[in-house]
């Protein structure tokens, strides 16, 4: 498969918004081709095997999050870097950070891979998932683990793609990637009858391809970018520099995730058929925070170059203007939604009961879910302007710590999915506030007098 190479260009000058939608749409749809490996697996399972497989892949989503959001924060560290160095013209860095990063999404990739094999299970039984989808859902998830060090490599290797203002190549491997997992969990499912199993390695095969093929494409660079496979080293300053924003960032990711899991305990106490309807729900709605991403990822890069370039009044622009392209974009994503609910709902399950709580979700979650790229965009600035911190103390603090309460003091007393879905938006809305002010208050001073640079540590 032959990709056209995308040369880098340069995002420090020229009209703000075209650049910030040009570079969020492939993200968008990249992130929804990546999607389609869950959602492939969550349709073949639920039309072809049933509910209780619905729900055994579902149960896993969450668990799954945790660990992927550990290292997709760590690979902001290595965008932000790059993307920096380009617009201070310190290109000459920019081969340690590639290499620092590959070295070590392999060595975490398998890290990763070890742990999750060990406690596959054991994360199951302490989610309370029940009995009757605990074998399937454990099975699922340990082959998935199998397949993790693949999901980190081609994320550190999109990350420093997207450093260079390429979110195109990303675009077409998820294509190829994404027609060919479905087309594998056809074969594994209904031709061989493999169940779960075979969704779960279908996914595994799928990773494993765009793995290579970003390998394959950083090797043929001809640019700054360029991978040299032979040189297996981690240049310690390199490290330290994506460290510093990807610790914060990949916590926060993380406290996400730890939160959901907490939720989906409460989610799995009320029964099979809410675990399956929140897995539908959940799938059809994460376009919204697809949509979301992209411009957080927008954020991140572009201003990561006018920052290194000194660029202060662009700055400020972009912060704003990806927050507003963000929220449109999100608004039109969930009217879709709503307007089609029945239609989405239906390509994941027949059963009405597992519809109608899935529309609970859709109502209470999703149509909120608009606000999310305030809180994403803010963050993304925090991280770029080097107070990664900041963001994620207001993620612990505006997500988990009230969610947790939420769920141990308020769900007790009104058990039901409304309780657990409201628990979103207004989390979302404290987070926002937390989020405002730090930026306001610290990080937008540092556009005006340019307190730290981290490119010239």
């Amino acid at each position: 498969m032959k990709i056209k190479e995308d040369k880098s260009y340069d995002l420090t000058s020229g009209p703000i918004i075209p650049s910030i939608i040009m570079f969020a749409i492939p993200i968008m749809l990249t992130s929804s081709l990546q999607q389609l490996f869950n959602s492939a697996d969550i349709i073949v399972c639920g039309r072809f095997v049933g509910s209780m497989a619905l729900a055994a892949v579902g149960a896993n989503s969450q668990i799954v999050s945790l660990f992927v959001n550990s290292f997709l924060g760590l690979s902001i560290g290595t965008n932000v870097m790059i993307a920096n160095y380009i617009g201070a013209g310190k290109k000459a860095k920019i081969h340690n950070v590639v290499q620092t990063s590959m070295t070590f999404a392999y060595i975490f990739g398998i890290l990763l891979m070890i742990i999750g094999l060990i406690i596959a299970k054991d994360i199951l039984i302490f989610l309370g998932t029940p009995d009757e989808i605990l074998e399937p859902a454990t099975i699922y998830l340990k082959i998935l683990f199998v397949g993790i060090p693949f999901v980190v490599i081609y994320n550190f290797g999109a990350a420093i793609l997207r450093s260079i203002g390429d979110t195109k190549r990303p675009l077409i491997i998820l294509t190829f990637t994404g027609i060919l997992n479905i087309v594998l969990n056809v074969i594994f499912v209904v031709k061989f009858n493999m169940g779960v199993a075979g969704v779960a390695i279908a996914t595994a095969i799928s990773n494993a391809v765009s793995s290579i093929i970003v390998i394959i494409l950083l090797i043929k660079e001809n640019g700054d970018i360029k991978y040299y496979p032979k040189e297996f080293i981690i240049v310690k300053d390199s490290l330290k520099k994506i460290m510093i924003i990807g610790i914060p960032s990949a916590i926060s990711g993380m406290v996400f995730s730890v939160s959901n899991l907490c939720i989906q305990t409460a989610i799995n106490a009320l029964g099979t058929t809410t675990i399956a309807a929140n897995t539908a729900m959940l799938n059809i709605e994460s376009f919204t925070y697809f949509c979301t991403n992209a411009f957080s990822q927008a954020c991140i890069t572009i201003l990561s170059q006018n920052y290194g370039a000194e660029c202060f009044d662009r700055c400020k622009k972009i912060v704003n203007r990806c927050i507003l392209i963000g929220v449109v974009f999100c608004s039109v994503i969930v009217l879709i939604i709503v307007i089609f609910d029945n239609q989405f709902l239906s390509i994941f399950t027949n059963e009405k009961d597992v519809i109608e709580i899935a529309k609970v979700r859709l109502y209470a979650v999703t149509v909120p879910s608009i606000i999310q790229p305030i809180y994403e965009v803010y963050g993304s600035a925090l991280r770029v302007l080097r107070h990664p911190y900041l963001q994620t103390i207001s993620v612990i603090f505006g997500i988990i710590v009230f969610r947790l309460i939420w769920i141990f003091f308020v769900f007790p007393i009104h058990t039901s999915f409304l309780t657990v879905c409201v628990a979103y938006p207004i989390s979302w809305i404290i987070l926002i506030i937390f989020s405002f002010i730090a930026y306001i208050k610290i990080a937008s001073k540092m556009l005006r007098h340019n307190a730290y640079n981290l490119v010239n540590v």
